[in-house]
């Protein structure tokens, strides 16, 4: 197995307002992100993983994206810090769950000027890939 924990965050209502400027596939079906958060944490569940559950934020649409405010490692986090300003309050939502997993000083953050969404980073067998985007500028790749 590769991990024995995850975080996730139950959707909210408000996740129907997320936003949608990759796939414009429309608004989301609040019943249906509900279903799917559901039987991904069984999922999980179900092959032995740890599941921490965080409440949803329902001031903030898409929080139930856990991997965009942070990325995490097996011997630290770093809180990044999303260039969308709806986003960029969720870091303060996200750390104290960290704090559950790591120590004060193994828990980093991205500050501005850079910028730096979860979702742009990818580690492979230790080796992580940064993508710059509209989200990710080269200050937060530094």
């Amino acid at each position: 197995m590769l991990f024995s924990n995850a975080l996730v965050r139950t959707p909210g209502h408000s996740v129907i307002d997320g936003i949608d400027d990759y796939a414009n596939l429309g608004q989301t079906d609040y019943p249906t992100a509900l279903a799917q958060h559901q039987a991904y944490v069984a999922l999980l569940k179900d092959r032995g993983v740890t599941v921490t559950v965080l409440d949803p934020l329902e001031a903030f649409p898409d929080s139930c994206f856990v991997e965009d405010p942070a990325v995490v490692a097996a011997d630290f986090a770093v809180i990044t810090n999303p260039a969308r300003a709806s986003r960029t309050p969720e870091r303060g939502f996200i750390r104290p769950a960290l704090e559950h997993f790591y120590s004060q000083d193994h828990i980093f953050e991205i500050t501005a000027p850079g910028h730096l969404e979860g979702g742009d980073v990818m580690e492979v067998d230790g080796t992580y890939y940064v993508g710059l985007s509209a989200r990710t500028n080269r200050e937060g790749f530094e």
